[in-house]
């Protein structure tokens, strides 16, 4: 595998590790969240643009499915290769279940057939941390992928040690479907790397019921509790 290749594998794992995750800026729900009556199931396709240092432009690109069903339980299903000969015929690597009411993220691991449940509380406010100053500002409505959706840019201005250099400017541009509560489409960029951009958005959004046995453990696989 030479390094091109070994560079993109790394890429994609970080990406779907991130959505995965449910970190700040991916579309899925905060995991404390509670949204329950409003289910939905979703293509999340992120793109990533690098410019490299003989200025040629590179776009990668990977691909996750992500539910939430009427009891406000989200899943993410993350493949890190969309080959179905290379992904354990068609199956996700790994399966993200978040159960707000039991305060619960379940990792599962189809492959091996084992599932990690690890139990979390409501996170604790940080104090005397400068994280720099956010703005927030309104984009207006728009149209994305069909859908009628509510944009807000927002943007962070973080000094960069202490003053010492030029200040770190994040800028996410996010536009949130308002009857679903989930953001459709998400554009992120940062100063210090002024040639890469972010994009990951929703596509092939259906409303419909998820089944519910895709939020539960299933039974023959082995448990360890965290």
């Amino acid at each position: 595998m030479d390094q091109r290749e070994q560079a993109r594998k790394l890429w994609l794992w970080f990406w779907a590790l991130a959505v995965a995750a449910c970190s700040s800026q991916a579309l899925c729900q905060d995991p404390h969240d509670y949204v329950p009556d409003l289910p939905y199931t979703a293509q999340v396709v992120g793109t990533a643009f690098e410019t490299l240092a003989d200025g040629t432009r590179v776009r990668r690109k990977n691909k996750v499915t992500q539910m939430r069903d009427s009891q406000g339980r989200t899943r993410i299903e993350v493949f890190q290769d969309d080959d179905p000969k290379r992904n354990n015929g068609g199956k996700p690597d790994w399966v993200n279940l978040y159960i707000p009411l039991r305060r619960q993220f379940i990792q599962l691991f189809p492959g091996q057939k084992t599932a990690s449940v690890i139990a979390y509380s409501v996170p604790v406010p940080t104090h005397g941390q400068d994280l720099g100053k956010t703005t927030t500002e309104s984009l207006g409505g728009r149209l994305i992928n069909g859908v009628s959706a509510d944009g807000t840019r927002i943007t962070l201005v973080t000094p960069f040690y202490g003053g010492r250099g030029p200040d770190i400017v994040s800028v996410e541009e996010k536009w949130v479907l308002p009857d679903l509560k989930v953001t459709v489409l998400a554009k992120d960029t940062t100063s210090t790397n002024p040639g890469e951009e972010t994009i990951t958005e929703i596509r092939e959004l259906d409303r419909s019921e998820p089944d519910a046995a895709l939020f539960e453990i299933p039974t023959d696989y082995k448990v360890v509790v965290k």
